[in-house]
């Protein structure tokens, strides 16, 4: 409530000939919101609309600050409903799939049935110990990432001091346990005989067959890109630049099938290619015109379709990798693993880290380092070996 606030009056003639005074009247900042709120009163009276703002302001502070009706939950599971409701709409598909996810399989699960003014600090520090612990001794139930589903919990709750259901917020203040230390995955990758190995197999397979033709120019693009597998089944014939032998990425497929922006900014980027790499989509792009005519569909615009969906799912296609994998007789390192070759290949070939992580689409250039250092060990070996040859040469 402002004293003193000088209101805006405007004198106002009815059809009838009577005189009436308006204003629009400031009331404070929603709680809720966080926007100004403001209404619009009418009086017979200057007198009568000074008391009828003074009224509407004295209304606003005692109903909280907030034009929001008072909000009824019964237990954190139909506040993790609202919640969800509010945040959804504002996310891509797959945080949305995997927001979801928690929701159903940890978060309700461990809360949902506690009324809101039950839920006490030590009682959401033990149940985060409860998840830590399990995550740490490597149980079978157990997720790995519960800091994640702590966030998460910790978001829900702040909601429900937003929405004023509880006064504060008793996940604020637990204490995160520490994740065990585990062994760095090693990334999954072919190695210079099995590469050499994988693309003998796929040139000799029959590309007179559309699936083999498909398969092994989406193989070979990922090897010679590094792009993330649904950034490529995401491309349109329109983003490849025959003349400059470049294309951009500015899409990704989710989950549902469907197109989202990539990644992350970074993501975002144009990918010099190589003459033969160029040459291949060329061909592959005749092929597939010729496919289209014999089965009297002609695809839109998509550089990788299966003339059924408006994209390809990875999921299928990984079935098939790993059928080729294994009769090539190499490791099975997935989709993912391509993208891992194209930067061993790049490093061990002496590209700046700088220039990998543009080509990768990675967002820091310690993100690159860190996901790749062990080849720059096994690439520090071999720059002794070439300083040991540069002095023996002297």
């Amino acid at each position: 409530m402002l004293e003193g606030f000088k209101m805006k009056i405007t004198e106002y003639k009815k059809k009838n000939g009577a005189t009436v005074y308006r204003s629009q009247v400031y009331l404070g900042v929603d709680v809720v919101t966080g926007k100004e709120v403001k209404t619009r009163i009418t009086a017979r009276t200057k007198k009568e609309l000074k008391l009828l703002a003074k009224q509407k302001q004295n209304e606003f502070a005692r109903n909280g600050s907030t034009v929001h009706s008072e909000v009824k939950v019964k237990n954190y599971k139909e506040l993790a409903d609202l919640w969800w409701d509010s945040y959804k709409s504002t996310v891509k598909p797959n945080t949305f799939g995997n927001v979801d996810l928690l929701l159903k399989n940890h978060i309700i699960p461990t809360f949902g049935d506690y009324k809101l003014n039950k839920l006490t600090t030590p009682l959401i520090q033990n149940k985060v110990n409860k998840w830590a612990n399990k995550a740490n001794n490597n149980e079978p139930d157990a997720f790995i990432h519960y800091d994640k589903l702590h966030a998460l919990n910790k978001r829900i709750l702040q909601y429900g001091v937003t929405l004023q259901v509880i006064k504060s917020n008793p996940a604020r203040d637990v204490v995160l346990p520490r994740k065990a230390n585990r062994d760095k995955t090693k990334i999954k990758y072919l190695d210079n005989q099995e590469l050499k190995t994988f693309l003998n197999y796929l040139d000799n397979l029959n590309q007179a067959k559309y699936r083999y033709c498909f398969e092994v120019t989406l193989y070979k693009l990922l090897l010679a890109t590094g792009c993330r597998i649904n950034e490529l089944l995401a491309l349109d014939w329109s983003d490849i630049d025959f003349e400059n032998s470049c294309l951009s990425i500015t899409k990704t497929v989710n989950r549902y099938g469907g197109l989202n922006t990539p990644k992350s900014q970074a993501s975002i980027r144009t990918i010099d290619i190589d003459k033969a790499t160029v040459l291949m989509l060329k061909q592959y792009r005749n092929r597939q015109r010729l496919q289209g005519l014999e089965i009297g569909f002609v695809p839109d615009d998509v550089v990788f379709s299966d003339f059924i969906h408006d994209r390809t799912n990875d999921k299928t296609l990984s079935t098939r990798l790993n059928t080729h994998f294994k009769r090539a007789g190499v490791s099975k390192v997935g989709f993912h693993g391509f993208r891992h070759t194209h930067a061993s290949l790049l490093l061990n070939a002496g590209i700046p880290y700088k220039e990998l992580q543009h080509r990768l689409g990675h967002s820091t250039l310690a993100m690159t380092m860190d996901t790749y250092s062990h080849l720059s060990k096994e690439s520090a070996k071999k720059a002794v070996s070439f300083f040991e040859t540069a002095v023996n040469s002297l």
